[in-house]
């Protein structure tokens, strides 16, 4: 039997691409001789690319949750599951009075959030150190109307209930050097400037059956975007305007 997943609503996906000194000076010699290509182009080429957000989190206003079971569309609804007894009649009552959906919604058709449990967590970049020297430019692209979307093949017996939300940990350690810096210096801009749209700092990730974990793909219309470089010196991460500049000749 199979099962697709739709998440629909407005966002903001953001990328991180990590340059070190060489491609630094790429940039601004692209830059001085007068933009003979795309600054972003020389930073596609020698960048690591992370994917820091799809900018869609667990909202009740805004977000469109619709659940396709062998072809028969069904509306979901996530909830925070506080307790580690999925299957306990008075946890699941709880986790159904403490969510804001209406009384009418099914109780089967509810999908959980669980809290405070790392296996269902996921923190954007590793914990490798960024050396000192290297830029971080985010790429930020907001959208007005965006789907995220996983398929996968479940069991005769499959309920909703069976499913858990895998979403951005926002409160990491600063062992996470890229998950840190985007979480501190850079999500608050993005989320006054997008007010707006179901975006905040636990957003969706992925969709876990039974152990096994379906990550969800984006699609999206509108939004061209914009970039803000941060680069790291001897007393830590700064806004590079510099860098900014030399990315496109606008």
């Amino acid at each position: 039997m199979k099962v697709e997943l739709k998440i629909e609503a407005a966002g903001v996906q953001v990328y991180a691409y990590e340059i070190n000194e060489e491609a630094k000076n790429l940039l601004e010699e692209n830059a001085n001789n007068g933009f003979p290509i795309s600054g972003m182009e020389i930073v596609e080429d020698h960048a690591t690319v992370t994917l820091i957000s799809h900018g869609i989190a667990a909202r009740n206003n805004g977000c469109k949750f619709t659940a396709s079971i062998d072809g028969e569309e069904k509306p979901f609804y996530p909830a925070m599951f506080e307790s580690k007894d999925f299957d306990d009649p008075d946890s699941i009552k709880d986790a159904i009075e403490m969510s804001s959906w209406p009384n009418t919604a099914d109780p089967e058709d509810y999908v959980w959030i669980p809290y405070d449990a790392p296996q269902f967590q996921y923190i954007p970049g590793s914990d490798t150190p960024i050396p000192k020297g290297h830029t971080v430019i985010f790429q930020v692209i907001p959208y007005s109307s965006g789907t995220l979307h996983t398929a996968f093949d479940v069991d005769s017996d499959f309920k909703l209930t069976d499913l858990k939300i895998v979403n951005d940990n926002p409160d990491m350690s600063d062992d996470y050097p890229l998950a840190w810096l985007y979480y501190c210096d850079v999500f608050e801009g993005i989320a006054d400037q997008n007010e707006d749209k179901p975006f905040d700092e636990d957003t969706i990730r992925a969709i876990d059956y039974k152990g096994e974990q379906h990550d969800f793909e984006l699609d999206f219309q509108g939004g061209s975007g914009y970039y803000e470089a941060h680069e790291k010196g001897e007393d830590g991460w700064f806004p590079s305007f510099l860098v900014n500049g030399w990315l496109d000749e606008n």
